[in-house]
Parts: structure tokens; sequence; C-alpha cells
């Protein structure tokens, strides 16, 4: 078959491989993959990827920042290169086990780095632990919901049955599983070669995983209903949130209005925001230098502060 290259196990991006981890959660019993790099002495900070992604999105910011800060970038379970059991993926299921990773690793009070979903999933993770985290960075997502998702491919996603056709399809065609990737970047074309040989590589192992296929439709449904709930109550909530916070957003997110990240510095009082010109959804991936820019200048005056 033509696309066995594609049912193997996920490579690290090249400049990663030398970090690579695996730690097995006790409780849940899910071995969790994972970069881990920088001294002992300095600050944690720890990285969540998005849904439907793997922590290399931080390829480009990961070594830079293990520089200043003792970083580890997770693959959620369901995703990349950890456990993917046959369970519901919901958010809560998620906090618990960012909770039980910091706690068996000794991370304490680390910043955390959110894209999308992982954006999320640190708010909520903050909300639930404010005691636990120190900082919090959020790529082109938030909890709060002032504006829908203006994409349409992700709505047609949520439906059941549909969704999974598309999804499947996808494996028929790795130039089309190729192209689903256009609606979180602004311009693939302008990424480096390598950038775009990799992404091509690696959606193409996503859309074979069954696994992955499992926990992508799960959480997607399962996030839907988990924020709409939340909504109730969640302003007073973020306003008395004492945590530094910066909230980053691509220009050309179509996933993630402005008026949602705007709502965020409207409601908390140490919240910041920034946008990266000429970047969509993964920020950190097509602009990597002026996230870092940004992301330095803050932590800077975040240190300076603690």
């Amino acid at each position: 078959m033509g696309n066995n290259q594609y049912q193997t196990p996920m490579e690290p991006w090249p400049g990663l491989g030398a970090y690579s981890k695996k730690h097995t959660l006790e409780a849940k019993d899910l071995s969790i993959f994972y970069f881990e790099a920088g001294q002992d002495n300095t600050n944690q900070m720890v990285l969540i990827h998005g849904l439907g992604d793997e922590a290399d999105t931080w390829r480009h910011i990961f070594e830079p920042l293990a520089g200043q800060f003792h970083v580890y970038a997770l693959d959620l379970p369901g995703f990349g290169r950890s456990s993917k059991p046959d369970q519901d993926y919901t958010p809560p299921f998620f906090i618990s086990t960012i909770n039980e990773f910091l706690g068996e690793l000794s991370i304490r009070k680390p910043i955390l780095l959110g894209s999308s979903l992982g954006a999320i999933l640190s708010q909520g993770f903050a909300l639930q632990h404010p005691e636990k985290v120190s900082g919090l960075i959020l790529f082109d997502g938030s909890l709060i919901q002032k504006e829908p998702s203006l994409d349409i491919s992700l709505r047609m996603m949520q439906i059941p049955l549909l969704g999974e056709w598309l999804y499947t399809r996808l494996r028929k065609d790795p130039d089309a599983a190729y192209d689903s990737l256009r609606n979180v970047y602004h311009d693939l074309e302008l990424m480096p070669k390598e950038d775009r040989d990799f992404l091509f590589r690696r959606v193409n192992k996503r859309v074979w995983s069954e696994g992955q296929k499992h926990a992508y439709f799960s959480t997607l449904r399962n996030l839907t209903d988990w924020v709409k709930q939340s909504q109730k109550g969640l302003a007073e909530q973020l306003d008395e949130l004492d945590i530094p916070t910066l909230v980053i957003r691509g220009e050309f997110d179509p996933l993630f209005p402005e008026e949602n990240a705007d709502a965020i510095v409207q409601v908390q009082s140490k919240a910041k925001k920034v946008v990266i010109k000429g970047a969509g959804h993964l920020p950190q991936q097509e602009s990597p230098q002026a996230v870092l820019d940004q992301v330095l200048e803050w932590l800077a005056d975040f240190v300076n502060k603690d």
C-alpha cells in the first residue's frame, strides 16, 4: 500500500530529538511523550499544543526558551506519541492529566504556554489551580468566547458522521491532507521548505492514526459544550485571577477572533495582548522570531517582578 510510510511512529522535528522523553502517569497509566531542556535552577515553563497538533508545534522557540528557562513540551494524551486510550476526551480529563504531569515531574508554579486548545486548557487549569501557576502565555485561544470561530471546516468536523467521513477521506490523498492545514496558517508557501516537508509528513501520519482520529473528534465535540457551559460567571472569575497573562494573536487567524483576545484584557487586570503581523493561527511556527521577541520581552519584565 502506497501510504504505508504514514503508518509508522512520528519522528520528532530533527532539532528536538535529543530532548525526547517519556513518563508514565501512575494514576491514569498513561505514557506521556515530552521534550525537556534547560537548567534545573531556572524558572519552569510547560508548553501545551492545540487540537490535532503535537509538542513539535514549538520547534522554533523551544531551544531559545530553554536557554533561559527549564522547558517542558508535552504531547497531550490521544495525540502525537502519547498514549491514545479508547475513552472520552474532555477538558477536565486533560486538565487533570496536566495536573498529574506537573506533580509527578515536580514542576512547581510554572509559566504555562498554550496554543489554541492548549491555551483554553492552560486558562482553565489556572482558574482551577491558581496556586500552581505563576504566569500564562495564551497563543490564539481562550476560554472566554465573545465571538464564534469563523472557520467553516472546523464547524463541519463537529457534525457526527460527516466529520469522520471528511477526515478519513484525507487518507486517500496526501496532498489533500496537507491542504487541510491551510486554515491554520496564513501562508504555508512562505514557510521554509524544511517546515513544509515536515508538516506534509506529520499531517499524513495524523490522519492515518485511528487513536488520534478518535481523540480528535471526542475532544472537539466535548470542548464545544464545555466552553459554552464555562461562560457563566467566567468574566468574574478571570477578574479575580491574579496571574500575569500574555495574550498572543496571529493577525490573520480565522479560528480565534480578535474580540476574544480583547475580552481577556478587558476583564483581567494583569493581561496584555500582542498581535503577530502576517501570521495565522500558529504564529509560533509562521513567525517564530517575532513571537520570541514578544515573549522574551514580556518574560524579562515578568521575571524581574518575580
